[in-house]
C-alpha cells in the first residue's frame, strides 16, 4: 500500500527538467518553517536553569518510544 502511495505522489509531481528546479519546489519556502527559528534547547537540566532564571515556563517535547530527540 505504501508503495503505491508513494508511485501516485510521483506521478502527481509535475514535469521536471533539472534537479535545480526540483529542489526548489521541494526546499522549505520563507516562512514555512517558523518553529526552526526558535532556539530550542537540548539539555533539560540547562533548559530547566534558564526557564527558572527567567520565570518562564518550560515547554518539553518528547517523541514516542521513549527517546527524547531521537525519533518521532
Amino acid at each position: 500500500m505504501k508503495l503505491l502511495f508513494a508511485a501516485l505522489a510521483v506521478l502527481a509531481l509535475p514535469a521536471v527538467d533539472d534537479w535545480t528546479a526540483l529542489h526548489r519546489l521541494i526546499k522549505p519556502q520563507p516562512g514555512e518553517s517558523l518553529w526552526a527559528s526558535i532556539p530550542w534547547m537540548t539539555n533539560l537540566k540547562e533548559a530547566r536553569e534558564r526557564s527558572a532564571k527567567e520565570d518562564k515556563p518550560l515547554f518539553l517535547w518528547r517523541a514516542g518510544g521513549g527517546d527524547t530527540l531521537g525519533r518521532a
